[in-house]
């Protein structure tokens, strides 16, 4: 299979939502913020950070994820004593990391394009010549590379949402910050492989050395296949966990 289009990101790019929520979680942390006082505007955010909506929204989402903050609908963001964590991480596998040291946590985009792959998209049930968006990412923790992710997804999805956020961590929250899109179901299918040459080397393994290969299936609101991402991890550098049950 290879791409009729590519996109390369660079690999020195520090998470723009990262960024923005070390700051805001310092300020929270030196209580320059104190509970129940309301944090800047998104416009506001904007402005000070000088990047678009969007890595914003994502360090916010995180925020309040994490407990750090609670949002209200028409009147911004407050600092919070405690709220529970997000739905989506329980998709991960990554959970236990997710929410006892998210801040060690960040992902990079290797690649952005379209690919013509039947097998996958048969299970976004879309005809097997069609081109799919295809990216490449790895998400680290600690500086290291713990999973290497392929996502397919349909072509009606636009691209640049992928490329003018190539830092997320998320695919589930890109999708439902950008078009609106919510996973409620997820198939997953896990099995031991022996690792190429080019995946071995994005996770400082030896050439064929065995990891466990997930592919799951993201389902939305109305059933709709979205997402099929592939995920090679090696199981000594974290343990796989899922446990999902959207409400």
């Amino acid at each position: 299979m290879k791409a009729s289009e590519t996109f390369m990101y660079p690999m020195n790019k520090i998470p723009l939502h990262k960024m923005i929520y070390d700051s805001i979680a310092k300020k929270i942390t030196a209580q320059d913020y104190h509970i129940g006082d309301a944090l800047p505007s998104e416009s506001e955010l904007e402005r000070t950070f000088q990047v678009s909506r969007t890595p914003i929204r994502q360090a916010l989402k995180q925020l309040e994820m994490d407990g750090l903050i609670y949002r209200l609908q028409g009147k911004g963001s407050f600092v919070a004593n405690y709220m529970p964590i997000g739905n989506w991480t329980a998709m991960t596998g990554f959970q236990d990391l997710y929410n006892e040291e998210w801040q060690k946590i960040f992902a990079r985009t290797l690649e952005v394009g379209r690919i013509r792959s039947p097998f996958h998209a048969q299970l976004l049930r879309v005809q097997e010549n069609a081109e799919l968006i295809h990216l490449k990412r790895i998400r680290y923790f600690n500086g290291e590379p713990v999973i290497y992710l392929e996502h397919y997804l349909n072509l009606k999805l636009p691209l640049d949402i992928f490329r003018k956020n190539g830092d997320f961590i998320s695919i589930d929250q890109l999708l439902n910050d950008e078009q609106g899109i919510e996973f409620t179901s997820v198939k997953e299918k896990i099995e031991a492989v022996t690792v190429s040459e080019s995946i071995a080397e994005q996770l400082h393994l030896k050439n064929g050395a065995p990891v466990v290969r997930s592919t799951r299936i993201s389902f939305d609101q109305e059933g709709q296949p979205v997402d099929v991402t592939v995920n090679y991890f090696s199981s000594d550098k974290w343990t796989y966990r899922i446990n999902f049950n959207k409400k």
